[in-house]
């Protein structure tokens, strides 16, 4: 069992653990729904507050509002952030560390979801998927265990998404499939497809959306908390201006393209998420007696709009308060068919982005963007000069390979002491770079002492042991200097750095039981599992590496 890690943020997280006897029927919400927006910071909450006056309104007017919750590690992806969210651990004890990665003991790529064994139902020639590198339960199987009759699903566009929340043993996960634009599962959780997501395929929704296009809801002038709507290292240099068709041609790559990167760059793919999650919850009658059910929702399409866009963007503005809108109609739906004091909801993300470079430099911000094979070359110089001189190893040089880092791709068998010199000289090598403020080997984050006491501080070498694996992790990693995005593309943004604007998400509990409150202590993502627990009267496994918010628990 993992061992509780201590940290700033979890020492200032008040602990408590909901108690019940093991017969004693859960005191709870009939629903408890987990809304995780992908790639959503905090700040959003506040850029936008005077526009948000639906759903987003009234989670910040009546629920309890953490203005200081963060992913406080490395790694900040999709996998290991959604799988933080609901296990409460980080992902070097949840097994996710990234979105892929190098397998040692299989020596190839893996992703973080695949699992051959688990085929698509009614399509096997697709990649199988399946939580089986989820090497943790979560709190959906936390209450499947203490409540069988409760019922666990999760939604999302991502199957990434939707299998991390899911956990080992949910009822449903459900995703999009992105060359037909259906939602599916795998052959994992069963056999064969409830009728009602049959009929909903069989109407091909997200085909529906073909021809439209994304306009503003509002006059592009009160769009105040954004930038102008032309600027040119948005999405693809060119496409950057309202209004966004969307739709299939030919020279854009037809339906494929359509399904698979045009719908869901726009707040349309996540309209059909939660227009599928109501049809869920109508079918599978989640909510509907005093049992709890449990639903995660995965709110993708904001990630493609974000990366695409960036979060200075008009794009992302209209995202959101179009968001705002099916939230509050969500609410509405849900006030009538649960019962409004039946119902809890906790919204939040996986992780936050950094604003484009360009955009940081033009208000003044050193920021920059480099090209990762930049990084990757110079690692191959460092190992092709070192085998020249035959001080590392005889032969070949190793081969490298950006994993999240790099990995080394060694074309003989070596010891660890020549393995660990090829580590050495090239986080050396990555150091002396502009972009790079520091670099580790994997022999550091594996020591719990490596790296210490050199005659120099070793930024956020624990949050990158959080996101550490030794079957998992790559080779070297990196932290590029702040405001600098590490890339091979020349437009868009990303995310993957414990900088702030990667780390810093919202967080809002809401629901029976729940004061309204603003919370301004630092609060570590890991909590949001065992608060959960709490809310569902359920005990929370021990070894956590969060504690649960107090201010919840059991309703009566």
């Amino acid at each position: 069992m993992p061992s509780l890690r201590s940290s700033l943020l979890a020492l200032t997280t008040l602990g408590f653990v909901a108690t019940c006897r093991p017969t004693a029927p859960l005191e709870a919400p009939r629903l408890v729904l987990v809304l995780v927006v992908d790639q959503m910071r905090a700040d959003y909450l506040d850029r936008f507050a005077d526009r948000l006056t639906g759903g987003f309104a009234r989670l910040v007017e009546n629920g309890a509002v953490f203005t200081d919750a963060h992913h406080d590690y490395a790694a900040t992806e999709t996998a290991p952030g959604h799988a933080s969210i609901v296990t409460g651990l980080y992902p070097s004890h949840h097994g996710l560390v990234r979105n892929d990665w190098y397998d040692r003991r299989r020596a190839k790529k893996v992703y973080s979801v695949e699992d051959e064994t688990a085929p698509i139902v009614d399509n096997p020639a697709a990649a199988g998927r399946s939580p089986a590198n989820l090497t943790a339960t979560t709190v959906g199987d936390w209450l499947k265990r203490r409540s069988p009759r409760s019922q666990v699903f999760s939604v999302a566009i991502k199957d990434r998404s939707a299998i991390a929340m899911g956990g080992k043993r949910p009822d449903g996960a459900y995703w999009y499939d992105k060359t037909n634009g259906h939602f599916v599962t795998s052959r994992y959780y069963r056999s064969a497809y409830p009728d009602w997501v049959s009929q909903w395929n069989a109407g091909e929704p997200a085909a529906a959306y073909h021809g439209r296009d994304w306009e503003r809801l509002f006059p592009e002038e009160t769009y105040r908390a954004s930038r102008e709507d032309d600027f040119p290292p948005e999405s693809d240099g060119s496409s950057t201006t309202f209004p966004h068709w969307i739709g299939a041609s030919e020279a854009s790559g037809g339906w494929p393209h359509y399904y698979g990167k045009v719908l869901l760059r726009s707040p349309f793919a996540d309209e059909l998420t939660l227009r599928f999650a109501r049809r869920l919850i109508e079918h599978e009658q989640l909510g509907a007696d005093p049992t709890p059910d449990l639903l995660f929702l995965g709110l993708s399409a904001a990630d493609y709009v974000g990366h695409a866009y960036g979060p200075y963007s008009q794009e992302v503005e209209d995202y959101y308060l179009r968001l705002d809108r099916q939230l509050d109609s969500l609410f509405t739906w849900l006030d009538h068919r649960v019962g409004r004091a039946e119902y809890a909801v906790v919204l939040t993300a996986d992780h936050g982005v950094m604003p484009m470079p360009e955009e940081l430099a033009r208000r003044g911000v050193p920021a920059a963007r480099v090209m990762r094979r930049s990084l990757e070359a110079r690692a191959q110089s460092v190992l092709d000069s070192a085998t020249a001189r035959s001080t590392v190893t005889n032969g070949p040089s190793p081969a490298v390979h950006g994993l999240g880092g790099l990995v080394l791709a060694w074309p003989r068998p070596t010891s660890d002491r020549e393995r660990a010199e090829a580590h050495r000289r090239v986080a050396e090598a990555l150091r002396e770079l502009p972009a790079v403020v520091e670099a580790y080997a994997y022999e550091e984050l594996l020591g719990d002492d490596a790296g210490r006491g050199r005659g120099r501080s070793r930024p956020y070498l624990e949050a990158f042991r959080r996101s550490f694996t030794p079957t998992r992790s790559s080779d070297i990693v990196w932290l590029p200097a702040e405001h600098t995005l590490i890339t091979n593309r020349s437009t868009e943004t990303s995310h993957g750095t414990p900088y702030a604007y990667d780390t810093h998400v919202p967080l809002v509990f809401m629901g029976p039981g729940i004061a309204h409150r603003r919370d301004a202590r630092p609060v570590s993502i890991t909590t949001v599992a065992p608060t959960l627990a709490a809310l569902l009267g359920l005990d929370a496994r021990s070894g956590l590496d969060g504690e649960a918010w107090k201010g919840v628990g059991t309703r009566r």
